[in-house]
């Protein structure tokens, strides 16, 4: 699949469930995921088996468009935590075990960006505007911003956003997105939303890990991605169009891809 339509799958959706260290089965997750109309998900390098959690949601489910989260970009910092923790994957270790995006709550560096700007989707993390407008020059497609809810929640989405901004930030907002800030995050301007499973199955998440239900686990992110959508629809309904290249023609935000 081209990177134009694993960015349109991750557009489309909006919202992207999120893999952490826990105790459930990767592919168990993404049956569930897929059975709530997912076809973008992201797994966290906090799993101690995201290489084998990769591998086999790749298997089951090839048509699924796998992000890679929670990366840390190569020199003395990966060196480090390598040395703590030898499962902890690279950048191009993971881009070899076939994802189709690299995620990051810290930044990635302009020769990282420039390296896989043209083969994977790039979401590094952002504090300030200048660190959003440095990582989308450099290549990036989203700015992953996952503090918002330690500093201001929405208000602080729209400062990034706002007419001053003419809105050209694609802000990916992630830590602690629940149902009831998916509303107030896309009425900011948020490009897409992520939360991790914690936060979608709420009060049922350590008894699901313990005895899973596939039905209730899927329709706890149904919940999430209505929300997404009935968010767009009475906030920013370009987000809706059916046809791909008026999307891309339509959003506001920086994307390097032709609508053509």
């Amino acid at each position: 699949m081209p990177l134009r339509d694993h960015y349109l799958t991750v557009l489309r959706q909006g919202f992207v469930p999120i893999w952490v260290a826990d105790g459930f089965d990767a592919v168990l997750l993404a049956e569930a995921a897929v059975a709530a109309g997912a076809g973008a998900v992201e797994i966290t390098c906090r799993r101690s088996t995201v290489r084998d959690d990769i591998r086999r949601v790749r298997r089951r489910f090839p048509e699924l468009t796998v992000l890679a989260g929670s990366l840390v970009d190569d020199g003395p910092l990966f060196d480090h935590l390598r040395r703590r923790r030898p499962d902890m994957p690279s950048i191009a270790e993971l881009a070899d075990l076939g994802v189709h995006g690299l995620v990051s709550a810290m930044p990635l560096s302009e020769a990282t960006l420039a390296r896989y700007a043209a083969t994977h989707l790039l979401m590094p993390g952002v504090e300030t505007l200048a660190d959003a407008v440095r990582a989308l020059e450099a290549g990036a497609h989203f700015a992953k911003f996952f503090t918002a809810s330690a500093t201001g929640e929405a208000a602080r989405v729209r400062t990034l956003t706002s007419a001053p901004t003419h809105g050209l930030l694609p802000v990916f907002v992630t830590g602690g997105v629940t149902l009831a800030t998916v509303a107030p995050y896309v009425a900011a301007g948020a490009a897409l939303l992520g939360s991790g499973w914690d936060v979608l199955l709420g009060p049922c998440y350590q008894q699901l890990q313990a005895k899973s239900d596939l039905t209730t686990i899927s329709l706890a992110l149904r919940a999430f991605l209505d929300a997404s959508r009935d968010a767009r629809r009475a906030h920013n309904a370009p987000m809706l169009h059916p046809d791909d290249a008026t999307l891309l023609a339509q959003v506001p935000f920086h994307h390097p891809f032709p609508a053509g």
